[in-house]
């Protein structure tokens, strides 16, 4: 049975928080799946004194949370000591991912008897924004007889990082602005990643600043300048492909369908992939009117003569140096023909390694594979 399946599903139920009055619990329910979780969640910590103001949480029994706020637990926590003073965007074990090291041994004495009755093995997390008087951490505690988090999967759960801190972000900007009206597309302004915003019509509701700086430079893609708005490309090809797969998209999202549809378009040198999200709209915190539905695309820009990481590929995605080759060319947008002639192989040989990737790692389908090796690139 692969390690990890469903990267893809995590991203898109990641965003579909935003759009829902259920703060990050679907994610949550997901991620406990997916990695044998026993309890954590999202915890807003103040640093001058040092406390916890707020926290999303799961898997804590009730009344946890305001025993946490009132306590001094989250000065003396090893665990978000340890995860604060990580760089952003970088998952950590508590215990180094060593079965020989006893969680136990690593707490305090304000800790060591609440750790021992909850029965934790032990706790993985990451930083995720720091400001000027606070920071924000993601942690996920483990029980002892699920035994330690692992390397392979402390990889896994850092292509998930720069998703959770956007998806953190933008809650955080709509949340605190509702007074003011902002919008989740507003509120895309404020994030580096770029992305583009569609309504029902498959048309551009809007596009974040760093989408705009990306499509200003990029020979290919561009959003017209009419009361259509749309992204188009000016290769008629991919063109049409494009406009199918935003439509598409939408209509996963009116039918409750989580699919992330990724295309290429490769301009010389340069190539972007684009991987769109269905997006249901159901706050008016999009802008858009509730009970709609539109999509969300992500642009990752790469050259083409990059080459990716097989090493790092292999424990992801749990293949062979043959099946890792293949997924690097699948991550660069080529298909399977193009990949055999480049590997001088028989078309049936690629076919078999991509089947492979697929029953490895639990993908029905190509593009839900490829959708995760992109954003591999992010």
């Amino acid at each position: 049975m692969a390690e990890f399946a469903g990267y893809n599903e995590l991203v898109a139920t990641l965003y579909r928080c935003l759009n829902t009055n259920q703060g990050f619990q679907p994610f949550f329910d997901e991620f406990q799946r997916r990695f044998r979780c026993l309890q954590g969640g999202i915890l807003g910590i103040a640093d001058h004194p040092t406390r916890m103001v707020y926290a999303w949480t799961f898997g804590y029994p009730e009344g946890f949370e305001q025993w946490f706020l009132n306590s001094d637990m989250a000065r003396t926590d090893e665990a978000i000591k340890h995860f604060s003073a990580l760089p952003p965007r970088q998952f950590d074990a508590l215990t180094g991912c060593d079965p020989s090291v006893d969680i136990l041994d690593l707490m305090g004495p304000e800790t060591r008897e609440w750790v021992a009755r909850a029965g934790l093995g032990d706790s993985a997390g990451m930083l995720v924004s720091r400001g000027e008087s606070s920071r924000v951490v993601f942690l996920a505690n483990r029980h002892r007889d699920e035994g330690n988090y692992t390397t392979a999967e402390l990889m896994q759960m850092n292509l998930l990082a720069p998703h959770i801190e956007t998806a953190v972000g933008l809650f955080h900007k709509i949340y605190q602005s509702r007074t003011e009206n902002e919008t989740l597309s507003m509120a895309l302004d404020r994030i580096s990643k770029p992305m583009v915003v569609f309504n029902e019509l498959a048309r551009v509701v809007h596009c974040n600043a760093a989408a705009d700086a990306t499509l200003a430079s990029h020979p290919g893609l561009y959003v017209t300048d009419d009361s259509e708005s749309r992204l188009q490309s000016r290769n008629p090809g991919f063109n049409r492909k494009l406009n199918d797969a935003i439509l598409t998209a939408v209509f996963n999202a009116r039918d409750g369908v989580q699919d992330t549809i990724t295309l290429f378009d490769r301009v010389g040198k340069e190539r972007m992939a684009v991987c769109i999200t269905p997006l249901s709209m159901t706050s008016s915190a999009t802008g858009l009117p509730s009970g709609k539905f539109g999509a969300l695309a992500e642009l990752i820009t790469f050259g083409a003569a990059s080459s990716p990481d097989l090493a790092k590929l292999g424990d992801l995605f749990n293949c062979t140096n043959a099946e890792a080759r293949t997924a690097g060319h699948l991550m660069q947008g080529l298909s399977i023909g193009e990949i055999a002639e480049v590997e001088r192989l028989s078309v049936h040989t690629v076919r078999d390694y991509v089947k492979s990737l697929l029953a490895k790692n639990g993908y029905r389908r190509q593009a839900e594979l490829v959708g995760a090796l992109v954003r591999v690139l992010a």
